[in-house]
């Protein structure tokens, strides 16, 4: 695949990693088109049957799927074990290991603590480099 920019996924001028895909060499999977922009960062084209399988949430069917002491909870928890359901599948893993997070902060975070608890009997630290955004930090100050 190339990219749009030439400038190894830096935009001159800015912050930003965005990088725009724009040819490729095989074929592309169903459904994916180019140009693929790479660093959505908050915003991200919504795939119409993501949209559709969706809808009833957006609409009419309210609940948090961690509020298990009524309907509203119980149906929101049922979507949201189905959705790691087909996650997992598509994937090729178990259920258990799909976890949904609220943004990038928080997968940075759980990632850190999971390689520490893996590895702590190697010592009680771990490197870092400088990070992009300082909450990606927190867990390895901690």
């Amino acid at each position: 695949m190339s990219t749009e920019n030439g400038h190894n996924g830096v935009v001159p001028g800015t912050n930003s990693t965005g990088v725009v895909i724009t040819h490729s060499a095989t074929p592309l999977p169903q459904g994916v088109h180019l140009p693929l922009y790479m660093d959505n960062h908050a915003t991200t084209p919504l795939d119409p049957r993501v949209l559709e399988a969706m809808m009833p949430y957006f609409t009419g069917k309210f609940g948090n799927a961690a509020s298990r002491n009524h309907q509203f909870g119980w149906e929101a928890e049922k979507a949201v074990d189905i959705a790691r359901e087909q996650i997992a599948k598509l994937i090729n893993c178990t259920s258990k290991e799909i976890i949904f997070t609220s943004g990038a902060t928080e997968s940075d975070n759980l990632a850190l603590k999971g390689v520490a608890e893996m590895y702590r009997e190697r010592g009680n630290h771990i490197i870092t480099r400088s990070p992009s955004t300082r909450p990606s930090s927190t867990p390895a100050r901690s």
